[in-house]
C-alpha cells in the first residue's frame, strides 16, 4: 500500500508543535506551570510564553491522535491487503510495545508521557477498527457535537467560585522544591522526586470527579480522535485536493480566529467559558493545521522543508523520545539546569534550532534506514519478524 506522504509531513510538523507544549513542562513543570506566579519572567518572557501556550498547548496532541488512527487503520489494511491473520492480536502487540515504551519513558526519562495513554486507547479502539467508514463518519459527528454542546453549555452554567484546597504554603513549599531538585538535582535526585514528591495541585485534581475528567481527557479522547483518524483514512482526505474550501481553505481562514478564542484564557473573565473555548478552539486550530500542511505539502511537495518535515514525520516514535532526552539535558540539574529560569525566549530558540537539526538527521537517516531504530522495535514487536532487511536499505 502506497505511503501517504502528506501524512507524514503533517506529522512531522506537529512533532515540532508538541515539542513547543512540552518545552513548558520541561522548563517549568507539569503543574508549575499553570502556576506561572511561582516564576519571575520578565515581560519579554512572559509574553512569549502565553503565545506558546496558546498557540501550542491543546493544539499539537490532538493532530498526533488523529494520525495515530489514520496510521491504525493504514496497518489494518495493508495486513488485510497481504492477508494476515491475526490482525488485531497484532495490533494488540503493537499497543503493548507503546504501553511498555511509554511505561519506560514516563519511569526513567521524563513523567509529560503520551505513549502510555495513546497505547491504552489503542487497546479500546482495535475492537472497533474494521467497521464501515459510516461508523466513523458518525463518531466524528459526534466528536464534533459534543465539543459544540460543552462549549454552549459553558454559557449557560453559572460560574462557581470554588476555593482551592491547597494552602499557600503548601503551594510555596512544593514550588520550591520542584525548582530546587528540577535545576540542580542530580538524575538519581529527580528521579526519586519524580516518584516520591507529592504534588498538591495534582492530588486536588484527583478527587471522584476529576479522576473521570482525567481519563477522559487522558484516554478516551484519543480513541475518539483516533475514529476521526480512520474515517479521514477512510474517506480518503489527505488525498483531497486542499484547495476546497469546505474540507480544507475554511479551517485554514480559522487559525487566526481559533488563536485569538483561545487566548480567552487570559482575558475572558469567567473561567468555564474562557477554558471551554480554549479546548473547542484548540481541536479547530488542530485541525487547521493540519489542512495548511497538507495545502503547502500539495504545492511544494519537493522543498527541502517539506522533505524535512516527512522525514520527521516517518521518524516521528524515535524523534519524539530524542525530544523528551533533549529537553530534560536542558533544564535538568544533570544538564544544563535552566529548569525555572527566566529565559524561556533562549529556550524557544534553543528547541527550533533542535528541532531543525533534527530534520537534518532525519533526511539524512532515511537516505540509508527504512525504519527509525524505535519504529523497527515496535514493527517487529507488532509482527514478531526479526529481519533485519526491514531496516537497513544497505542489507536489502
Amino acid at each position: 500500500m502506497k505511503r501517504i506522504e502528506s501524512a507524514d509531513a503533517i506529522r512531522g510538523f506537529s512533532l515540532l508543535g508538541i515539542f513547543m507544549a512540552n518545552l513548558l513542562i520541561f522548563q517549568f513543570g507539569l503543574s508549575g506551570k499553570d502556576y506561572m506566579e511561582y516564576y519571575d519572567l520578565n515581560a519579554v518572557n512572559e509574553f512569549v510564553f502565553k503565545a506558546v501556550k496558546i498557540i501550542f498547548e491543546g493544539s499539537f496532541l490532538p493532530i498526533f491522535a488523529v494520525l495515530f488512527g489514520f496510521s491504525m487503520d493504514k496497518l489494518f489494511q495493508s495486513m488485510k491487503k497481504k492477508e494476515m491473520k491475526w490482525k488485531r492480536f497484532k495490533l494488540l502487540c503493537r499497543a503493548i510495545g507503546l504501553i511498555t515504551l511509554g511505561l519506560l519513558h514516563s519511569h526513567f526519562l521524563w513523567e509529560g508521557d503520551i505513549l502510555l495513554a495513546y497505547g491504552i486507547g489503542m487497546v479500546i479502539f482495535i475492537p472497533f477498527i474494521g467497521l464501515p467508514k459510516w461508523f466513523f463518519k458518525i463518531v466524528t459527528i459526534l466528536v464534533a457535537a459534543g465539543v459544540v454542546c460543552l462549549t454552549a453549555l459553558s454559557f449557560f452554567v453559572p460560574a462557581e467560585d470554588i476555593e482551592s484546597a491547597v494552602s499557600a504554603e503548601e503551594e510555596q513549599k512544593y514550588m520550591s522544591t520542584l525548582t530546587e531538585v528540577h535545576s540542580s538535582g542530580s538524575y538519581a535526585e529527580i528521579l526519586d522526586a519524580r516518584q516520591n514528591l507529592e504534588d498538591p495541585f495534582m492530588n486536588e485534581m484527583m478527587d471522584e470527579e476529576g479522576s473521570m475528567m482525567i481519563l477522559l481527557l487522558g484516554i478516551l479522547m484519543p480513541a475518539m480522535l483516533y475514529a476521526v483518524g480512520v474515517y479521514l483514512s477512510k474517506s480518503g482526505w489527505f488525498n483531497e485536493s486542499a484547495d476546497s474550501f469546505r474540507s480544507s481553505k475554511l479551517f485554514i481562514y480559522l487559525i487566526p480566529v481559533s488563536i485569538i478564542l483561545k487566548s480567552s484564557i487570559y482575558w475572558l473573565d469567567n473561567e468555564d467559558i474562557a477554558y471551554s473555548l480554549n479546548f473547542m478552539f484548540g481541536l479547530v486550530l488542530a485541525f487547521g493545521v493540519m489542512c495548511l500542511i497538507k495545502y503547502m505539502y500539495q504545492h511544494y511537495e519537493n522543498s527541502k522543508i517539506m522533505t524535512g518535515l516527512k522525514s520527521m514525520g516517518k521518524l516521528s516514535l524515535t524523534m519524539y523520545i530524542m525530544q523528551s532526552a533533549a529537553g530534560t539535558l536542558i533544564f535538568y540539574g544533570y544538564g544544563l539546569g535552566m529548569f525555572g529560569t527566566d529565559t524561556f525566549v533562549w529556550s524557544v530558540i534553543i528547541f527550533i534550532v533542535f528541532y531543525i537539526m533534527q530534520m537534518i538527521i532525519a533526511v539524512w537517516y532515511l537516505k540509508h534506514f527504512t525504519y527509525g531504530p524505535l519504529e523497527y522495535v515496535l514493527r517487529t514487536v507488532t509482527y514478531m519478524n526479526f529481519k533485519r532487511t526491514r531496516w537497513s536499505r544497505e542489507l536489502k
